[in-house]
């Protein structure tokens, strides 16, 4: 017979609390990721490199690859759409948490946003010109998704 010790159940709900604090983190990691991607480099080297927003697409779009039914007008707001999307993750946590339908759905969003154009980029200037700007906005939707979706079962002894 195993007997549970007071000292015991309270050390276990410490850790559990404590796993909740990693996916808040990694989703704020996340959100912080689709910031700063703007602010880095997302063409390495040539055309386009040192250019932001709408005159980096502008350029892109010139060197005359294309993606199908992405205009560079379109490829312009999937780019601004990365960093409004981390901000409104950050305050999605502060008002409801980070696994709230509202952070998922925010998550959702980035990650597509982030592999649209991340896929846009690559097909557009190749991955051997790639910057660090796609690269970042990638992964930052991958962890906003897992930081809103995990741990993915309730936890009985806390309820969350």
């Amino acid at each position: 017979m195993h007997r549970r010790s007071r000292r015991g159940a309270d050390h276990h709900s410490v850790n559990q609390r404590t796993k909740f604090g990693v996916a808040d983190g990694i989703y704020l990691v996340g959100g912080a990721a689709l910031v700063v991607s703007a602010f880095l480099s997302w063409v390495a080297r040539g055309p386009g490199s040192g250019l932001r927003g709408h005159d980096l697409v502008d350029t892109v779009v010139a060197l005359g690859n294309n993606v199908p039914a992405l205009s560079a007008g379109r490829l312009t707001i999937l780019w601004y759409l990365i960093p409004a999307l981390g901000a409104a993750s950050w305050i999605a946590f502060g008002l409801v948490g980070a696994r709230s339908p509202a952070a998922r759905g925010i998550a959702g969003a980035g990650a597509v946003m982030a592999t649209l154009t991340f896929g846009a980029f690559v097909r557009l200037v190749g991955w051997d010109r790639l910057g660090w700007g796609p690269k970042v906005a990638f992964l930052g939707g991958i962890a906003l998704v897992l930081g809103a979706w995990l741990p993915l079962r309730k936890n009985a002894t806390t309820g969350l």
